[in-house]
């Protein structure tokens, strides 16, 4: 593979590989951040498209980096279309190995009785709570992002 130079837009996950972020612009005028957590085996459905991605709990009022991303956690994860890059963000601006800040593939419930870590088989076991792997929309992460780091989606009905 080609050295890569950021920032970059992403037409299939062919040149993206985990740790790769990008910013999710909010409302509000701040970031949220995106991260790439494990390619899709291109066996998958949309398997050069598809890739595990994360809403990371950084936010900030400039874009990430590498330094910035520093001893953040995910508070999402899910299977995205590379368009959840390019819609919410843009462009891939860097990356920061997954393994500085302890960051894995979550363990998901994948049919009653089928276990992943991120698109990886695992031996049963039982788990006290258990996700569904999600295939996200385009838009989820940016929804996501709103509703962790600012509270509300723009456009959503008040509860209150």
């Amino acid at each position: 593979m080609p050295e890569r130079t950021f920032p970059f837009v992403p037409k299939s996950t062919r040149f993206i590989e985990p740790g790769d972020f990008w910013a999710i612009p909010l409302a509000d005028g701040s970031f949220g951040c995106g991260l790439v957590i494990q390619l899709a085996p291109k066996s998958l459905p949309s398997g050069s498209r598809a890739f595990l991605g994360a809403l990371s709990s950084w936010h900030g009022g400039s874009p990430p980096t590498a330094d910035s991303l520093a001893g953040h956690r995910c508070l999402e994860q899910g299977v995205m279309h590379i368009l959840a890059i390019t819609r919410s963000g843009g462009a891939i601006l860097g990356n920061r190995p997954l393994a500085a800040d302890r960051i894995k593939p979550w363990v998901f419930a994948d049919g009653p009785k089928s276990f992943t870590r991120g698109f990886t088989p695992v031996h049963p076991f039982r788990l006290p709570r258990h996700r569904p792997l999600g295939w996200w929309g385009p838009d989820v992460i940016s929804i996501y992002a709103h509703r962790h780091l600012l509270g509300s989606v723009p456009g959503e009905a008040d509860d209150g």
